[in-house]
């Protein structure tokens, strides 16, 4: 828990980011924690302790992350058994660490990934609930195939799919009873969002601009942040077990969450850094070197109020 003064005193321009009244007995400082390790072995987050999981796999060997070969890097698995083994390990830890009630999204390609992926998670425990189409409105264009000749005309893919799955609760659990009346209040969403959600499972957003292109596969802002207006409260902690450039953390911090963040491969840690977003509230960060049963504190910053 934040210094009531402490805090008051930084956020002088808090309206900026966000959109509740800060109480006397209800303050609550943000962080961001980065672990440079291997999410298969989340030993830094407890049970139950993460309110919302958005995230993005790699994608079997469909784009080569980085040169390591010894498994690591589930991006470099050319193994299509060995890959699902091993990503079912994550998952594991995504259920584990999942408050019971709260859902999991994950953004991935179309067939046969995405139904292996439901079947991975649903043996594990979770309940999938729904898709949602990610249909990009400008995308890499198609080869000709045998244009102008029918027979092998090659059709661009203009989509991908995000999975939404929930982590059942016992019965009479009450997954929202830690929440304040000031953060119910302060998470309320207008309604244009909310029809927005209601009406279409069809969510259009241009991909990541190309020209940026340091990390091979990043998503949009627009999705996670979508995903946390919709389904997690503010001061509540966002998890994402593949970071790449960290999108889904300058979604939650913008938006008044903390994040968690686990990337294997230390190279785009910089990356993560540079996309956070700046200037902020108060919250801490934390960059941890993944050494199981040990925890670590290599670096702490603060990023204070312009």
């Amino acid at each position: 828990m934040a210094n009531i003064e402490e805090v008051t005193s930084l956020c002088s321009d808090i309206s900026k980011f966000q959109n509740f009244e800060i109480t006397k007995d209800k303050v609550t400082k943000l962080f961001c924690k980065i672990v440079i390790g291997d999410s298969r072995n989340m030993v830094y987050i407890e049970d139950n302790s993460v309110n919302l999981i958005v995230t993005s796999p790699p994608y079997f060997n469909a784009k080569k992350y980085s040169e390591d070969v010894s498994g690591k890097d589930l991006g470099n698995i050319d193994d299509y058994a060995t890959w699902k083994k091993e990503i079912k390990n994550v998952w594991k830890e995504c259920f584990r660490v999942l408050q019971p009630g709260r859902k999991m999204f994950i953004n991935i390609m179309n067939l046969p990934i995405s139904n292996e992926t439901i079947d991975l998670c649903e043996d594990i425990g979770f309940k999938f609930k729904r898709e949602i189409i990610w249909h990009k409105t400008n995308s890499v264009r198609a080869h000709f195939g045998t244009y102008p000749y029918p027979g092998g005309i090659l059709i661009n893919c203009m989509h991908e799919q995000i999975l939404e799955f929930e982590k059942p609760a016992p019965k009479g659990y009450d997954k929202y009873k830690h929440l304040t009346k000031e953060i119910k209040e302060g998470s309320k969403i207008t309604k244009d969002f909310w029809l927005s959600l209601k009406n279409s499972s069809v969510w259009v957003m241009k991909p990541y601009k190309s020209g940026t292109r340091e990390h091979l596969a990043p998503f949009p802002v627009e999705l996670p942040e979508k995903l946390i207006k919709a389904y997690s409260y503010v001061s509540e902690t966002v998890l994402d077990p593949f970071a790449g450039m960290g999108t889904t953390a300058k979604a939650a911090l913008t938006n008044n969450r903390s994040v968690i963040l686990y990337e294997i491969n230390n190279n785009f840690l910089n990356l993560i850094e540079n996309n956070l977003p700046s200037p902020f509230i108060k919250y801490e960060k934390k960059i941890i070197q993944n050494k199981p049963k040990k925890f670590k504190n290599v670096t702490q910053k603060i990023y204070p109020v312009a």
